[in-house]
């Protein structure tokens, strides 16, 4: 509970600090109407940050001028990956997804979140800030996308049906990786990367298709992904960070006062968010491993102790592998611009030639 009061305080702090400017535009705004689709319905990004957010926050802070329609995307069928193409065309008002899924498409979608590019969340919130103007350029002149925020899920650790000791143990392991990067890594242990779909996770693992999963500490373990594994291993892979995005044209189109009071306000809850991710990193790896848990299920997974060899590892496979071949997928003065901004803050340079 003493976890849950420091991130409520944060978030109130972060929230009452936009107060009187919120304020002062909602007094201005006109009717406005949206529809905003978000995250997994299932899982707490969408439950206690998108959700709450969209439907109760804006309407009141609004002094109810704006009310917006909110519904996961999972309840329409969708995976995610399709997100920023729906976005593009129009058909999406607004609506959030991972980086990691369009970054096939979008290789500066994998900038913030490359597979072992930091052990802690405040690390990666700064990552986040300092690549975000980059990223914004890109989605809007590439794509006609309006970027509002990048918020993040919580540590993205492995699940894994059999013991494992340490990060060498992925050799010759399948396991079920996120985006192209994590696909690397695993690619660099000897390991053998699987993607799938979040949702098709739970059966891989039962019928053994995947020996190990990547996902987050706290969303694996609202999947139940515990019931279909034994031994957990925290290593931070990444953050899977969520960009959260308007269509151009319909940004284009609402009201200059609503658009200042939506960017006050997202800052705000941009901010939150973070705050959010941190306690949740936590809050997974407890109810997994059979302590304390608030918002999870209670489970009795072995957890595997992290090694200091372990993160020198990561950070060797990172600086020889990840950050090359991702320089290489996304060119040279797209890796001059990460070196300017994200590998600033990370200690590492991409090559660019």
């Amino acid at each position: 509970m003493k976890t849950n009061q420091k991130t409520a305080s944060a978030v109130s702090a972060v929230i009452l600090a936009t107060g009187i400017a919120g304020a002062a535009l909602a007094s201005d705004l006109p009717a406005t109407k949206f529809d905003y689709v978000g995250t997994w319905g299932t899982l707490s990004l969408f439950n206690k940050v998108e959700r709450p957010f969209w439907e109760e926050t804006v309407p009141e802070r609004s002094g109810g001028a704006i009310t917006v329609k909110v519904q996961p995307f999972t309840e329409m069928g969708l995976k995610g990956g399709e997100i920023l193409r729906l976005l593009r065309n129009g058909v999406l008002d607004m609506s959030a997804t991972l980086l990691s899924y369009v970054g096939g498409e979008v290789p500066e979608a994998e900038a913030i979140d490359l597979a072992g590019i930091t052990r802690n969340i405040d690390d990666a919130h700064r990552i986040s800030d300092a690549y975000k103007p980059v990223l914004a350029e890109v989605f809007g002149e590439r794509y006609g996308v309006k970027l509002l925020a990048i918020i993040p899920y919580h540590a993205q650790i492995a699940y894994c049906r059999q013991p494992i000791a340490s990060i060498e143990d992925f050799d010759g392991l399948k396991v079920r990786a996120s985006g192209r990067s994590q696909g690397d890594m695993i690619e660099a242990l000897g390991g053998i990367p699987v993607g799938m779909a979040f949702g098709e996770v739970v059966p891989a693992l039962e019928k053994g298709v995947v020996d190990c999963a990547i996902t987050g500490a706290l969303s694996g373990n609202l999947a139940k992904w515990h019931q279909t594994t034994t031994h957990l291993y925290p290593l931070p892979i990444s953050w899977a960070i969520t960009f959260v995005a308007a269509n151009g044209d319909f940004w284009n189109g609402l009201d200059a006062n609503v658009q200042a009071f939506l960017e006050t306000e997202i800052d705000a809850w941009e901010d939150s968010a973070w705050e959010s991710g941190r306690s949740e990193t936590n809050d997974g790896i407890s109810c997994n491993t059979g302590g304390a848990c608030i918002d999870g299920n209670v489970a009795s997974m072995t957890l595997i102790p992290v090694q200091d060899s372990d993160y020198d590892k990561i950070r060797e496979i990172m600086a020889n592998v990840v950050v090359p071949r991702w320089a290489e997928r996304c060119g040279a003065d797209c890796a001059e611009r990460w070196n300017k901004t994200a590998g600033q803050v990370v200690g590492l340079s991409a090559p660019t030639n």
